[in-house]
């Protein structure tokens, strides 16, 4: 991991001090960077622009699909997934993944782009107090309005990183010379989770509520991205009655409301920075193109992308003879009632095309219902998509999942008010769902994994959404049940033994940059994990 970090700034100045390149090589690093660089407000705004930037970058965007989404019962094999793409890498090593072979030798287990957004974080945290020194229109309030937003994107990277690999290297401090030891040893987890707190906690009370234009307001940091995030992180540590407090503060944002059910797919994720969108990574056509997006879930010139939705877990709602794969969270029977049997969800999100089920959701634009109400007419987007980590919905979501941990009569009618939110505008004119058709805590927490899994197919937290679970139940059977649905046909199982085989293992890579690092546990004792 030093050797990936080292030299992070100096790749920033190349990129945004274009011109000044007799500085690189006549002054060391860190003179540039004291006596040179760190002088105006755009000096920090550059810096605070190359973190957002990084997020940006195809490999981030890659993991957070592919930690997100690929082990759970969402993905499956698409098109072309073999060899090597010239912007992701080995397609190869995703469908190991995909197929249960997770191994340290993986390239998509290498967490270094996350730890160059953390140290383009920790530059800002560090050298921009040296501004207000410098420069008088950097003032004290505009130094900690950086200090937050920087925090808040540390934050969110450190999020995914525990996520996918449960102890990861703390650092709070910026890599810029040779001289520094970067080896550091893993953190606990649950130390990470309470520095995450901890950070946006301060980051809240610093950040804007609005930019004054919405690209900003729904790209860059606000109070509503930081408790969004902090909501999500207070469900993770089981931190519930947070949680909720968290939530509450989003839902009383008065810009937020869900968008309409026949326009949200569009409005969502064809326009992006939509009414309900709460942080939505930002791409141009003419700037950064979302490369992932349109090859992994298909584009205009290719419908088909590299991955797919597995056909037994699908419902087609035009195809009455066979309406729901087994596992299919839509047309879903519980007690007397059907939930989504007519759910606008299952048409926006995925077409059939020569019996494969691929991925509309983000790869087009507009669906409609054809003239004869047997189908849909789908076209596809000819610009990049944005890349959404939260919007309303989620934050309503959060909220009635924390509500069910709660166990009260009270909060169990809460939670199902909140699942309705978002199922009827995704069913118009269905019935609400009610409490009485939910016997009890086990299954309104299935009622709001299921809405869950409806709302957010493909939008990378799925995966995330089944190892919570598994954590809280303290076992890995119900999520191998659910998992193992989509391997039929296939000649491996995707189960696994244990909890400490749903994280993924440390890259052979950083364990040989870093000697202090130790494998994880499940992957310590075997070579080749079969899922």
């Amino acid at each position: 991991m030093k050797k990936k970090l080292k030299y992070i700034l100096s790749g920033f100045l190349f990129l945004f001090l274009i011109g000044c390149s007799e500085w690189l090589v006549v002054k060391p690093e860190s003179e540039i960077i004291l006596d040179e660089y760190w002088r105006s407000s755009s000096d920090v705004n550059a810096v605070v622009a190359s973190c957002y930037r990084r997020l940006t970058e195809p490999d981030i965007i890659a993991r957070m699909m592919i930690w997100g989404e690929l082990r759970s019962d969402n993905i499956t094999v698409g098109s072309g997934l073999s060899g090597n793409d010239n912007v992701l890498g080995s397609m190869s090593d995703v469908r190991r993944i995909l197929e249960g072979e997770i191994t340290s030798h993986n390239s998509f287990v290498s967490w270094g782009g996350f730890y160059s957004v953390i140290n383009y974080c920790n530059t800002v945290l560090e050298y921009a107090p040296y501004v207000t020194q410098r420069d008088r229109n950097f003032t004290q309030a505009d130094l900690s309005r950086t200090q937050g937003e920087v925090l808040a994107i540390r934050s969110l990277a450190y999020f995914y990183l525990i996520r996918a690999f449960k102890d990861v290297p703390w650092i709070e401090d910026a890599s810029i010379n040779d001289t520094q030891d970067y080896d550091r040893p893993q953190t606990p987890e649950e130390q990470i989770t309470d520095n995450i707190i901890r950070d946006l906690l301060i980051a809240r009370n610093t950040v804007p509520v609005s930019y004054g234009r919405t690209d900003y307001d729904k790209g860059r940091v606000t109070q509503n991205m930081v408790n969004a995030l902090l909501a999500d992180v207070y469900l993770w540590k089981g931190d519930y009655q947070n949680a909720i407090e968290a939530c509450d503060l989003v839902l009383a944002a008065p810009r937020l409301k869900l968008e309409r059910g026949a326009y949200a797919f569009s409005k969502n994720f064809y326009l992006g920075n939509s009414l309900e969108s709460i942080f939505e990574l930002q791409f141009d056509d003419h700037g950064i193109v979302n490369e992932p997006v349109k090859r992994f879930y298909g584009s205009e010139s290719r419908p088909a992308g590299y991955l797919g939705l597995p056909i037994v877990l699908s419902h087609n709602p035009y195809a009455l003879e066979n309406a729901t794969g087994d596992g299919s969270p839509f047309n879903f029977k519980v007690a007397s009632i059907i939930e989504s049997a007519d759910d606008v969800r299952t048409k926006d999100s995925y077409l059939f095309q020569g019996g494969v089920a691929c991925i509309f959701k983000y790869a087009g634009a507009v669906r409609e219902e054809n003239a004869t109400q047997t189908g849909s007419v789908y076209s596809y987007r000819s610009n990049t998509s944005n890349w959404i980590i939260y919007r309303l919905s989620d934050v309503l979501l959060i909220k009635a999942e924390a509500l069910v941990q709660l166990e009260t009569e009270e909060s169990f009618r809460q939670a199902v008010l909140l699942v309705n939110d978002t199922y009827l505008r995704s069913n118009e004119g269905a019935d609400s769902l009610q409490l009485t058709n939910y016997s009890g805590k086990a299954e309104l927490e299935n009622l709001v994994l299921r809405e869950r899994h409806r709302e957010f197919l493909f939008e990378g937290k799925r995966w995330f959404d089944l190892l919570r679970m598994a954590r809280r139940q303290g076992s890995t059977n119900e999520i191998n049940a659910i998992v193992e649905k989509k391997s039929s046909g296939m000649a491996v199982s995707l189960s696994v033994p244990v909890l400490d085989a749903l994280y993924l293992p440390v890259s052979n890579g950083e364990l040989r940059a870093n000697p202090k690092l130790v494998q994880n546990p499940y992957y310590k004792e075997v070579t080749s994990s079969s899922r």
